[in-house]
């Protein structure tokens, strides 16, 4: 026996320690077993587990009958198969207490066997309060809410009252409303997933559903449907700022009507959608960034699994130092520095350090976190390199610049599994930049040329700092 081979063993493995004293109780208890055995064989297991003793087989036996019955491999067998069942059994209950709609649904469906009257009536009386959706947080709600009222149907047996008005509406209602929170939630991902156009997925009626919430809005008063509805336009929608004014005001709690509980997709839907207007150009969603990223910080769910990627991390920190929040952007690194994985910590925090103390002109405590920073990747070596590029540039170092700009392009030529356009980004930087230190101080037409150059292209790392030291040029 191992936790590989195992089913028994690896599911024991996965409880800890209030678990396996709840699920003793369950084994322990005639209404699920009726074999004493099979708690000796529980506690046996456990406590091998436990001590790290091996689990032969036989030793098993041994110490759960010590030599007063002989092993029986068919019988350890039929223990494992069913202490495996009575430990399953217990993992369904505890996940049916955490539950209360599946809980309630079952209930609705142990009166519909048992026919009781009285119940039923009581039921039939309190039934919005039975059935309301206090708290909206998944779209299965609505599937609930749709089993809820087929059982309803069910249970006032409106089949055979043919003359009374049924509840056929609400469970039509509440079947398309999770239908079309689905369906939009699900497309939203896929393109998500599909941002590489690696990953494709054929998804039908999405197109419908959309045209159907285009012409009517009656279903956009649920908080949901209206926040997945915003989502999928700020994804496919190039004329969508309207749609994404809209989802923002939801998600911070300023719609008039509706609101949704924030968590950390909800969040990232915002933020991805202000990184693309960034990357356009459009400066304008900066500020919404921060805005929408300080309302994350202060309700804990800027966060997935507690760890914040170091990439946005960095992009943060980039982002405020644009706009001038050289104060929040190193309260922020200093603050939430925990929150990095622990292998990227140290270099996260130097690295976005020197670039706070860079935009701040504090060049030399800026090289100074940068000779901390260990090249442990390619894209933290090349964000280095071109931070220190710019370094240089800016305290006038050109025999030093001269020389790098060299061993930075002999380095973007070894590593050929850079995309074309990260390629061509860093190597512009380096090209233009080159251009820019060998500009005499009245060469007005060599000046206007690379301004007019750089402007028109498109890929180049680190542009408005570049656009801004030509623009500097001959003042």
């Amino acid at each position: 026996m191992n936790e590989k081979s195992n089913k028994l063993i690896s599911l024991l493995t996965t409880l800890d320690r209030p678990q396996r004293r709840a699920c003793r109780k369950l084994i322990k208890s005639p209404f699920f077993s009726a074999n004493e055995d099979l708690l000796l064989f529980f506690d046996a297991l456990v406590g091998r587990l436990d001590k790290g003793k091996p689990l032969n087989k036989k030793e098993v036996w041994l110490s759960v009958f010590d030599r007063k019955k002989a092993f029986n491999d068919t019988r350890f067998r039929k223990y494992t198969s069913d202490l495996f069942k009575l430990i399953k059994g217990y993992l369904i209950q505890e996940t049916l207490e955490q539950e209360p709609e599946l809980r309630r649904y079952l209930y609705f469906s142990a009166l519909e066997k048992q026919r009781t009257t009285k119940l039923i009536k009581g039921v039939e009386r309190n039934w919005d309060d039975l059935t309301d959706l206090k708290d909206e947080k998944a779209p299965i709600q609505y599937l609930y809410l749709h089993l809820f009222e087929k059982k309803k149907h069910n249970l006032l047996r409106y089949a055979q009252r043919i003359n009374d008005r049924s509840n056929l509406e609400e469970i039509s209602r509440a079947l398309d409303i999770y239908f079309v929170i689905s369906k939009l939630k699900d497309s939203v991902e896929a393109i998500s997933r599909n941002v590489n156009g690696k990953q494709n997925y054929e998804l039908h009626f999405t197109n419908e559903v959309v045209a159907f919430l285009d012409s009517e809005n009656e279903y956009l008063k649920y908080p949901l449907v209206a926040a997945y509805y915003y989502i999928y336009k700020m994804l496919t929608d190039e004329d969508s700022e309207p749609a994404y004014y809209s989802y923002k005001d939801i998600l911070l709690g300023r719609h008039p009507s509706l609101t949704i509980v924030p968590n950390y997709n909800f969040i990232g839907s915002a933020l991805n959608y202000c990184v693309v207007k960034i990357a356009k150009g459009q400066r304008s969603f900066m500020k919404e960034y921060l805005e929408v990223y300080q309302f994350a910080l202060d309700n804990d769910i800027a966060f997935e699994d507690d760890s914040i990627n170091p990439s946005s991390f960095k992009n943060t920190v980039q982002i405020a130092m644009q706009l001038g929040e050289f104060d929040w952007a190193e309260t922020y690194i200093r603050t939430y520095q925990d929150r990095l994985p622990e292998s990227d910590k140290v270099n996260t925090v130097n690295y976005n350090l020197a670039m706070v103390y860079f935009y701040q002109k504090k060049f030399s405590d800026a090289q100074d976190h940068l000779r901390q920073v260990e090249y442990t990747n390619i894209d933290l070596n090349l964000n280095t390199k071109m931070l220190l590029l710019a370094i240089y540039y800016e305290l006038g170092e050109d025999t030093v610049l001269e020389s790098f700009f060299d061993s930075t392009l002999s380095y973007l030529n070894r590593h050929k599994e850079l995309t074309t356009t990260r390629d061509r980004s860093y190597r512009n930087l380096v090209l233009y930049t080159r251009r820019l230190t060998r500009l005499l101080p009245n060469d007005k037409a060599g000046h206007e040329k690379l301004k007019s150059e750089l402007q028109n292209e498109k890929y180049v790392a680190s542009k408005s700092w570049l656009e801004e030291k030509i623009a500097a040029f001959n003042r």
